[in-house]
């Protein structure tokens, strides 16, 4: 059975934990006041038709665009990785821009879709391939559902109970919030619609004992998964990726089925269901998730930094080798071998894995160190990843700049 979302084993952790058992006052008065805070703004949301609900969301996204000049690079940053050699920058910063505004958009429309009525709902939601997931039901094995931060997320939470016939268990795979009585708050939302409820940390023999059962599962399956996940090629860069979806479907002969998002109009999406053709491996399933993520990328939450770069350990990719060992990427890594005036440059470093391409050069005369890392990242389709070499001024630099950087030997 689902665990029970007031008393998460949450992995990341001992904090969370300690603050759940012995909050100070400051934390107490903080969760409440966001909690409070939160109800407020989403019954003023409420009242609203969906539509100018998401015109505001836009707004605020345009907004966001402007000010959070950190989050407007990452994304930037993602999309080049994600479309290299196949979008202009030009076309990239008109994705990047409209990221922001659906960003708003759906998240504002997420705060207010719970209230919408099963008409106003239905007028919302246009679902699309429906006999995929109709087909995937009728093996009786249970279905993983592989889901990616896209669209309108709780416009799905409402039509996930509409898609199960009767007798079929529905439940999700999530992250405990940080703030308890906002967890228990949207847990017990959930309860209300008849979703169970995994957190990320529960043991997979739960989750592969409720597939058997001939249960749903939705996993999001595009945020990074650190330590514990496979090295394979997302958008063609090698990137730790969740294994879960692929290892309950081994294990449970569960079909796999993606579900996708994208805005057809404000306040309105497309919910559709996309087959796996590939076997259930963590490869095919990443394969199966950026085909859903191309179909509309400005609805992807891009506002992670899905291929992070480690500061101080930039060469190493944490992760696993995949099942049928190491898969190839088609975009490798991008690493700066600093080269002094007098032509010195230092040797390149080993990766983990090898995929990085190592390239000479430094600053022109007349140029500072960091429109020198400027210009070299912008000059190539792939951004710049890390620099190995060039001393404390290059180090400094590429801190500045979110690049990680690596002392280097002659």
């Amino acid at each position: 059975m689902p665990a029970s979302p007031d008393s998460p084993s949450s992995a990341d952790a001992t904090v969370y934990r300690r603050e759940l058992i012995r909050p100070t006052l400051y934390r107490r008065m903080k969760w409440r006041v966001e909690t409070v805070g939160f109800a407020v703004f989403e019954g003023l949301l409420g009242g609203l038709p969906l539509s100018w609900v998401a015109r505001l969301g836009r707004g605020m996204g345009v907004v966001a665009y402007g000010c959070l000049a950190g989050r407007r690079k990452t994304v930037r940053r993602n999309l080049r990785i994600a479309f290299a050699g196949e979008k202009t920058p030009g076309e990239l910063d008109e994705i990047a821009a409209e990221v922001f505004r659906r960003s708003g958009a759906n998240l504002l429309c997420s705060l207010c879709t719970a209230r919408l009525s099963e008409a106003a709902l239905t007028e919302a939601v246009e679902v699309r391939d429906g006999a995929i997931f109709s087909e995937a039901l009728a093996r009786g094995k249970g279905v993983v559902m592989v889901l990616a931060h896209m669209g309108n997320w709780e416009a799905l939470a409402q039509w996930f109970p509409r898609l199960l016939p009767q007798g079929v268990e529905g439940a999700t795979v999530y992250r405990p919030l940080n703030n308890p009585l906002m967890n228990a708050r949207v847990a017990a939302q959930r309860r209300r619609l008849g979703i169970g409820l995994f957190s990320k940390d529960d043991n997979p023999l739960g989750m592969a004992s409720f597939l058997r059962r001939g249960g749903v599962l939705g996993v999001l399956s595009d945020q990074r998964a650190g330590n514990i996940g496979e090295l394979v090629p997302f958008f063609g860069r090698v990137t730790s990726c969740t294994p879960i979806p692929a290892i309950l479907a081994r294990r449970t002969g569960a079909a796999v089925v993606g579900i996708s998002l994208r805005s057809l109009a404000a306040g309105r999406w497309e919910l559709r269901f996309h087959a796996s053709s590939d076997e259930p491996t963590t490869v095919g399933v990443m394969a199966l998730l950026e085909r859903m993520m191309r179909e509309s990328p400005a609805d992807v939450f891009w506002l992670q930094d899905r291929w992070k770069i480690s500061l101080y350990e930039p060469h190493r990719q944490p992760g696993k080798k995949p099942r049928g060992g190491a898969v190839f990427p088609t975009k490798r890594r991008r690493a700066l071998l600093w080269t002094e005036a007098s032509g010195k440059a230092p040797e390149p470093i080993a990766a983990e894995p090898a995929d990085v391409d190592y390239e000479a050069g430094g600053a022109l005369a007349g140029e500072s160190v960091s429109d020198a890392l400027r210009r070299i990242d912008e000059g190539m389709g792939l951004p710049l990843d890390y620099v190995v070499g060039g001393g404390a001024l290059v180090r400094d630099a590429c801190r500045e700049l979110g690049l990680g950087w690596m002392e280097g030997g002659a």
